[in-house]
């Protein structure tokens, strides 16, 4: 009996010893998990804290960009007046332009009609000049035939009367 008590007694002591290992190494393993979710922890804090970070940034950017295309889109519609406006002054000058060089078309046709009509009023005058110079040129011979004629017919009846003067 003493035997088999010193056998369970040596076995106690040996399943208690085993189990203090157990504990021990549980206590370990607990550390351990504990030092590893304190790690996940701190890991999940710093990946929440950087994804916090990034989404900041994406956030000034995206609100940059949209500034930048805002400001773009401005420029854009204010170069499409600026351009508008150009394009109506540039008709607005071409409208002129046309106006100007209708008017001198006509102007200068006006002047080349009142040219001609100039020149015709001139060549009728010439022609109506040459006409009553050649008429007056004609009375004036006639007239001096006619004067010749006359004196003839005197100095005949003049010669005559002196001849029957005589007789």
């Amino acid at each position: 009996a003493e035997k088999r008590e010193k056998e369970l007694s040596d076995k106690q002591a040996s399943l208690k010893k085993r189990e203090r290992k157990a504990e021990e190494k549980q206590s370990a393993l607990d550390a351990k998990s504990q030092e590893l979710a304190d790690k996940e922890a701190a890991a999940t804090a710093d990946a929440q804290h950087r994804e916090k970070e990034l989404a900041d940034r994406q956030a000034a950017l995206d609100a940059d960009a949209e500034k930048r295309e805002k400001e773009l889109s401005d420029k854009q519609a204010s170069l499409k007046k600026r351009e508008r406006k150009a394009e109506e002054k540039q008709s607005a000058l071409d409208a002129k332009s046309q106006e100007l060089a209708d008017k001198e078309a006509a102007a200068t046709a006006d002047a080349q009609q009142r040219e001609q009509d100039l020149a015709d009023r001139q060549a009728a005058l010439e022609a109506d000049t040459q006409k009553r110079e050649k008429e007056l040129s004609d009375k004036q011979a006639s007239l001096e035939a006619d004067t010749q004629k006359r004196e003839k017919e005197l100095s005949d009846k003049q010669a005559s009367l002196e001849a029957d003067t005589q007789k």
